[in-house]
Formats: structure tokens, sequence, C-alpha cells
């Protein structure tokens, strides 16, 4: 097979949301880092493999070099573990332990979006690396520093459906996995499109998602986060602030007068009920949420995380805006 070479194309990525990130773990910076732009693509020059399965670190497409990455970014190192290139992994934000297996604990922490340990990245001898940013704010060192040491730069983008898509595919060509990845999407987009069928005829409740409350910052439009509010039935009134994930005051909340209040604590313990402390101060507002006791934690540790299992975000919404139980909560 003729040898590859790999071409980045950044585009723009969206950082507004990386105060949340920060604070909460599993939110991805999917957010982590998004919104604006054309995807980052890596384009092979060559046609690329078919896989199954392969030993770890195995030769990258069209040459003898093994497929060691590096990835700053939790969401697309969960759609890497995914596709079953855990093996490929050498280096990982300080974002992903709490999200990784077992095995892979003891992998060097090589950074994340806004810090970049050169030195770790070095001694892991990756031969690429995976980032999300903005082109505008790519560093030259960043630019200079992975041509000298001959690395290939991936520059994911997952804001919208499309974009995580994109991306998965993205990373399974430069892992040698882009049959596998082909196959992985297919099979989201065909369980997205169960969930939207299965609530196309109910109700469509106003529903305000908060991914953070300190400051209070909302799902708006045009993230893949509303896409998933709106596949599971749900109006989401979020996106009347804007786009992305807008702040917004407990004022605005009680004019947006939802139906339904979701409120995202990626990685804490389920609700115990509306006893619950972090429940109880928002049963207090004047809104119909609160009045019917649709107010709801989403806790789990991928429930703000765009990866290729999406539709089980998707799923936990769909139950939680059309009656679910405070009490069994999660994603």
């Amino acid at each position: 097979m003729a040898a590859m070479k790999l071409r980045l194309y950044s585009t723009q990525c969206d950082l507004q949301f990386r105060g949340a990130a920060l604070k909460n773990l599993s939110a991805f910076l999917e957010r982590g880092a998004m919104v604006a732009g054309i995807l980052a693509l890596v384009i092979l020059a060559a046609g690329c493999r078919k896989k199954a399965s392969l030993p770890s670190n195995r030769a990258q497409a069209g040459g003898s070099q093994p497929v060691r990455i590096a990835c700053t970014v939790p969401a697309a190192t969960q759609m890497l573990l995914q596709l079953g290139a855990a093996g490929d992994l050498v280096g990982v934000s300080s974002f992903d332990r709490p999200l990784l297996p077992p095995r892979l604990q003891t992998l060097p922490i090589i950074g994340n979006y806004l810090h970049l340990d050169y030195e770790t990245v070095l001694n892991v001898k990756p031969t690429v690396l995976v980032v999300q940013m903005a082109p505008a704010r790519l560093p030259l060192s960043l630019t200079h520093f992975v041509r000298g040491n001959r690395i290939q730069l991936v520059n994911v983008r997952l804001n919208t459906l499309q974009q995580l898509y994109a991306s998965a595919k993205l990373l399974g060509l430069v892992a040698g996995f882009s049959a596998r990845a082909t196959e992985a999407v297919a099979r989201a987009k065909a369980r997205m499109g169960a969930i939207r069928r299965r609530y196309a005829d109910r109700s469509h409740r106003r529903v305000v998602f908060l991914i953070d409350t300190q400051p209070l910052m909302a799902v708006g439009k045009d993230t893949f986060l509303d896409q998933l509010i709106r596949a599971a039935g749900g109006n989401n009134v979020g996106e009347k602030l804007g786009a992305d994930y807008p702040a917004l005051t407990r004022e605005t909340l009680v004019d947006l007068k939802p139906q339904v209040l979701l409120i995202g604590l990626p990685g804490q313990p389920a609700a115990t009920g509306d006893a619950d402390p972090r429940i109880a101060p928002w049963l207090n507002l004047p809104i119909p949420a609160a009045k019917k006791h649709q107010v709801y934690l989403v806790t789990g540790r991928r429930s703000q995380m765009p990866t290729l299992q999406v539709y089980k975000i998707a799923a936990l919404l769909g139950r939680l805006i059309h009656g679910g139980n405070s009490r069994k909560q999660g994603g």
C-alpha cells in the first residue's frame, strides 16, 4: 500500500465553555472547548486499511511506525476507547483519569487543553497528538513542536452531533480503525433516530438544562446537548438565551418557565429525592418544574460528554423529560 501522509486542517472551535469544563470534569470540554468554524479534519492521502482485533501500538497506515496517541481531550479519549484503540494511548489529559478503566489509570498525564506539558509529551513519544482549540488560539510553539518532532496534530471539534460523528471518523482514521469508526457512527445515528421516533408525538415540554450552577450556565442552541434534548422530545428554552452555553440569572430562569429543570452534576452521587440539598433550593422557585416536582439531577460521569454513546444521554433525557423519577437518575 502506498505511503500515507496525514494533513491537518485546523478549524474553529469554541472555548467559551472552559470555566465549566474545569469545574465539571466529565462535563466535557465537549463543551470542553467548542463552537464555530469548520471541522478540524485529518485527511489521509491514500486509502486506509480495515482492521479487526489488532495488538496495541500496531504500525500506522502505510508505514512501520507504531500508532502512539497522546490525547488532551477527554471525549476524544472516550471515543478512542469505544473504537478499541485503548492500546494506542500513551498519554491522556489531567481530566481523564476518573473516566479511564483500571488498566489505563497509570497512563502519563500530558496536561490539558489549557496547558500542555511538552516534556512529558516528548517522553511518551507519540505519533499523534489530539487537541481541541480554536486556530487563533493554537500556540505557535505547539505548531513548531509537533513539526519538529514529527507528531501528527489532530484538532477535533465536538460541539454538535454532526461534528462529533465527523471527529469519530477522524479519530478512527488516525488510529487505523476507519471501518470500525464508520460502523460505530452508523449505529449511533440509528439509535438516535429511534429515540427521535419514540418521542416524536409527545408533548414537547419546556426544558432548561443547567450544565453549571456557579455561575449558572444553560445549554443554549447549536450544541449537541440542545440536539439531544430535542431528540428526546423536549423544547430547549435555553436556546432563547443564545448559542453555546450562555450564562443566566435565577430571574432569567424564572422567566423561561421551564416545565422540566435538569441540573448537571457529572460524577456526583445520584439524587436521594426532593429533600436532597442539591434539589430542594430549586423547588422554591416559582417555576412549573418546581410545582410539579420535575427538577432532576443528571449525575452520570459522561452525561455531558460528546462520545459515540450520546444516545444513552438522549435516552436518559427522554425518561426525565417525560416523567422521570428524581431518585433514579444518572446517565
